[in-house]
């Protein structure tokens, strides 16, 4: 009688054209209605006469569509220890800073606390990603760009002046306070209104697992004396007879990778 019912339902499955376990509504030609464990390969592409390819040592399988799952070949990019581009964003501000007597001099110190009293955020330009990976191989690559600008102040008459000036990048993780990660110092100089493009590049390597903020800040170092001092605006147009907010703006680019 037991064998009598398996053929029943083998029969029934032929007949609707659909196979279902643990359903008895099936949606496809087989419904698993729970785990599947394969012992061997998983084979696409077949026809009633040729066996479907099986796939090769390093693909992926790929979901293009109804009838067309199929395997790919996934190359990994020489050169970067096997890291995939996992986190990819820009952020911009057009309202910058501006800078109106000198600071400080001094040098810079890695992993110094962020200081207003020497630093100020510029308003716009932060970003976040997470580190999923807890093997200490993941790297953030930031790109920062700003416009630099001086400008003569109401009531003086120089020709030539000059303002120098530093821009760093700050680093939050898991919410505990930014730390100094990198730094340059820079100089524009000329007539009033003279400006010039600066950039920093970064690199964050063997990042641990957790939240990150990333921010730009810059400081003002010297900027003349007496007669010869100069406004300086990073990120904002100090002198709008050659420059705009929409030129003189900064971007932030985030890119992460971390290992498959």
């Amino acid at each position: 009688m037991k064998n009598i019912y398996i053929i029943g339902v083998f029969f029934a499955a032929i007949c609707n054209g659909q196979v279902g376990i643990n359903t008895n509504t099936p949606a496809k030609t087989l419904d698993v209605n729970g785990t599947l464990n394969v012992r061997k390969e998983i084979r696409t592409g077949g026809t009633p006469t040729t066996t479907g390819a099986e796939g090769t040592t390093g693909q992926i399988f790929s979901v293009a569509g109804p009838t067309s799952d199929t395997w790919k070949t996934f190359q990994i990019a020489n050169g970067t220890g096997s890291l995939s581009l996992y986190y990819l964003n820009t952020v911009k501000d057009n309202v910058g800073i501006e800078f109106t007597k000198s600071g400080n001099l001094g040098i810079y110190t890695m992993d110094a606390p962020y200081s207003a009293t020497d630093w100020s955020y510029i308003p716009g330009i932060t970003d976040s990603f997470v580190v999923t990976r807890t093997d200490n191989k993941s790297k953030a690559i930031l790109s920062f760009q700003t416009t630099v600008q001086i400008a003569r102040r109401t009531g003086l008459s120089w020709t030539t002046g000059s303002a120098s000036y530093a821009c760093g990048i700050f680093v939050e993780k898991d919410g505990a306070p930014g730390v100094l990660k990198a730094v340059r110092n820079d100089v524009v100089r000329g007539v009033p209104g003279s400006y010039r493009i600066y950039n920093l590049n970064v690199t964050l390597d063997a990042l641990a697992a957790g939240s990150y903020v990333v921010k730009a800040a810059c400081t003002n170092r010297n900027l003349g004396s007496g007669s010869n001092e100069a406004n300086l605006g990073i990120g904002r147009a100090v002198d709008t007879s050659n420059l705009n907010s929409e030129m003189s703006q900064s971007t932030l680019t985030t890119s992460m990778l971390q290992t498959y």
